[in-house]
């Protein structure tokens, strides 16, 4: 017969391979349980990381129309655009003093800014130009093209509440300068893009005044 305390211990335990009762220490929580602890624990973590993550603002370049020049002659397409060193890229970058670059990790263009910047000058030059004259991005080339390249020695913000521009374009065999810069209320990634918008219209009305 067995006795009752051994049987009273078989009760409390489970049974091992060999016949044996495994006896869980008192107070400690088994493997489930400690496994459904971690898992919930996990979730938690990866939910307030979830929740903490700063949100990314996204901003583009407007097109900004102007006065069509009264001029005729060959079609043109911007043929190759070039950014200074470290300025093509998604996010939004602003000069500081002492020859320092703030790089905006969370305040993003809405595509690099090579293409940002040729898609809106093309179209922005594409509407100051007569109809047709403007081959844009995308659009078949013609056979006879007259094509432009410009390389700006600066497109940039700041450290003064300003759009800087300094750019070189060259058509036809003759090479333009433009020097000048946009006023903008702050450097607040906003503004950046409201004055990138402007200067980029302001370069588009100088290439077609010198188009002809």
């Amino acid at each position: 017969m067995i006795p009752f305390t051994r049987h009273s211990e078989r009760s409390r335990g489970t049974w091992g391979s060999g016949g044996g009762a495994i006896i869980a220490p008192a107070g400690r929580p088994g493997p489930s349980t400690t496994l459904g602890m971690t898992v919930v624990l996990l979730l938690l973590l990866s939910g307030c990381s979830f929740f903490s993550r700063t949100k990314n603002n996204i901003y583009s370049l407007d097109q900004l129309a102007g006065t069509r020049a009264s001029v005729r002659g060959t079609p043109v397409a911007i043929e190759s655009l070039e950014l200074p060193p470290g300025f093509d890229r998604r996010e939004i970058v602003v000069r500081k003093a002492d020859h320092l670059l703030d790089v905006r990790s969370n305040e993003l263009w809405s595509a690099d800014m090579q293409p940002l910047v040729l898609h809106t000058l093309a179209f922005d030059l594409a509407s100051r130009l007569p109809e047709g004259m403007v081959i844009l991005p995308g659009e078949v080339k013609p056979a006879t093209l007259r094509p432009i390249d410009i390389v700006f020695a600066d497109l940039s913000a700041g450290p003064d509440a300003k759009i800087n521009v300094d750019a070189q374009w060259k058509i036809g065999g003759v090479t333009h300068r433009e020097v000048f810069a946009i006023d903008v209320p702050s450097l607040d990634s906003k503004n950046i893009a409201t004055g990138m918008s402007q200067a980029l219209a302001q370069l588009a009305d100088r290439i077609a005044a010198g188009n002809g």
